[in-house]
């Protein structure tokens, strides 16, 4: 019986340890101190040498406060910071070799784990009014090239700069992490997949002083041309952002392809998603689904007391040439389903009289819109401070309507509801403008204008428009305002009008090309 017995013991024991990772190393017993006035980057990174050369493991940090500069990740290393644990980066740039407080080049099978916190100290390395120094620690963290990375659990507070960045990896798994910055903290951006392979972010929680998600394509040095961002899954996150919650650019030397994103809630943000498209990159296949986007709070922050007035733009879609000597981008098959949105902000979705928008499609929206914004001087978003000036052909920034189509050729709305909830005096808005589009179908369409000058919905230079089910609000007078739209160019079946809504009329849309 009592060989049984041992026998089932060393069974188990085998499995365990077969679960287990293979060594874990302790930067305690390379020399660090733990006491968060000691520099402890030599101590921890002789232990993640030491893990690397004993092929692979963890470095595990005990609970307490690790001070230290750059550390670099190696191939089958996992670092884990455990309760308690916190890793401190250095208040001084010179301890930064390269700029980044966890850096990883070509290296595979790596994580960053454990429910303790990484801060990166970031009020150091900005100036009065939150103006960034000449250099910092960004991203804090930097994966180049690598295969194979988790990233999972840990707290990340105060980055000086971007938060992660996978460039050019393949096999990123960013899952359970919550990361805050400062909202007026300069270009503390929070995950930035760029020109990377299957990406999966989820159920994370970022709050950012810039865009809590933004995808990229930037030539690696020395690159004659970027590599696509590709197959990128986004779910399960709660996203505040003092710019765009979800964005794809600006940078967009290469392509991006198949990318989902779904299940998340976006708050407290200038923008909700955005596209920024003005390097030649190719966007194709991508999916926005079951989202809520709110731009209706104005963000105080608790510290300055500074509150954000700047115009919101719950989604918004460009396509534009960076410079004179700039290639041309495409955008094409792109989907929103099931978004609802809360706002006196505006969606704006334009191409260019160059290159239009192709294949989109809108399905079950609703837009709730909380205020007017003064659009007579409004110009689209730019992304960059240095790009050239809009021009009309270019900037539908100013057409007075809740949701703002142009150029685009293939565009599908259904089931789209516009709610005007304010008690501010009524201002002249469309609910929805289509400006030079083609191929326009409109089934389901719901609410009506604000004020009394401009139809529910406006059309200029459109092609080829098909318009059902439509039930616009009583007391609608136009329903449908055209200007320089063939009678021959319409199709209006199964709609359902209140008495004395005049059903087309011209004259009564917004003109924004002579």
């Amino acid at each position: 019986m009592r060989l049984i017995v041992i026998a089932i013991i060393l069974a188990s024991s085998t499995v365990l340890a077969a679960e287990l990772p293979r060594s874990v190393f302790d930067p305690m017993s390379y020399g660090a101190k733990g006491d968060g006035i000691a520099n402890d980057g030599a101590a921890i990174q002789k232990a993640i040498d030491a893990c690397a050369q004993a092929g692979g493991g963890m470095v595990y940090l005990p609970p307490g406060n690790f001070l230290t500069g750059t550390i670099i990740l190696k191939s089958n290393v996992t670092l884990h910071l455990s309760p308690g644990a916190t890793l401190w980066g250095s208040r001084h740039i010179e301890d930064y070799k390269p700029f980044h407080l966890i850096y990883a080049q070509d290296a595979d099978n790596i994580a960053v784990e454990g429910d303790g916190t990484i801060n990166g100290n970031g009020d150091a390395f900005w100036g009065p009014e939150f103006r960034p120094v000449e250099k910092r620690p960004s991203p804090l963290i930097e994966l180049v090239g690598c295969h194979n990375v988790h990233i999972r659990d840990v707290r990340i507070r105060n980055t000086p700069g971007w938060g992660i960045r996978p460039w050019n990896c393949d096999g990123v798994y960013i899952r359970g992490i919550s990361m805050i910055s400062d909202m007026d903290s300069p270009n503390t951006d929070g995950i930035d997949p760029d020109a990377s392979r299957n990406v999966f972010i989820s159920d994370s929680y970022i709050e950012t002083g810039d865009d809590a998600i933004c995808l990229k394509t930037d030539k690696r040095p020395g690159a004659a041309t970027a590599q696509a961002c590709e197959n990128v899954a986004v779910a399960n996150c709660v996203l505040i952002s003092d710019d765009s919650a979800i964005k794809l650019g600006t940078a967009s030397w290469g392509d991006f392809r198949d990318c989902t994103f779904a299940n998340c809630v976006i708050t407290g943000t200038r923008y909700g998603i955005a596209m920024y498209i003005k390097d030649g990159g190719l966007v194709e296949g991508i999916r926005f689904a079951n989202i809520t986007i709110d731009t209706s709070a104005a963000f105080e922050n608790a510290r300055t007391g500074r509150k954000r007035t700047r115009s919101e733009y719950p989604i918004f879609l460009d396509l534009e040439r960076r410079g004179e000597g700039s290639a041309l981008g495409r955008i094409r098959d792109v989907s929103f389903s099931d978004i609802s949105i809360r706002g006196k902000g505006r969606v704006l979705v334009a191409g260019g009289p160059e290159r239009s928008l192709e294949n989109l499609s809108f399905h079950n929206i609703l837009m709730r819109v909380t205020g007017f914004e003064t659009v007579s001087k409004e110009h689209k978003p730019r992304g960059v401070g240095k790009i050239r000036t809009a021009t009309p052909e270019t900037d539908y920034g100013p057409v007075p309507a809740a949701l703002i189509f142009a150029n685009v050729r293939g565009l599908d709305l259904r089931d789209v509801r516009v709610i005007w909830d304010t008690e501010e005096a009524p201002q002249d808005r469309h609910a929805i403008y289509a400006g030079r589009v083609e191929d326009l179908s409109l089934n389901g369409f719901s609410g009506g204008p604000a004020g009394t000058k401009l139809a529910a919905i406006g059309l200029e230079k459109t092609k080829r428009v098909f318009i059902t089910a439509a039930r616009p609000d009583p007391g609608t007078a136009v329903f449908l305002g055209v200007s320089a739209v063939p009678g021959e160019e319409l199709a209006l079946t199964g709609n359902d009008l209140p008495a004395g809504t005049k059903p087309v009329q011209a004259g009564a849309s917004y003109v924004h090309l002579p």
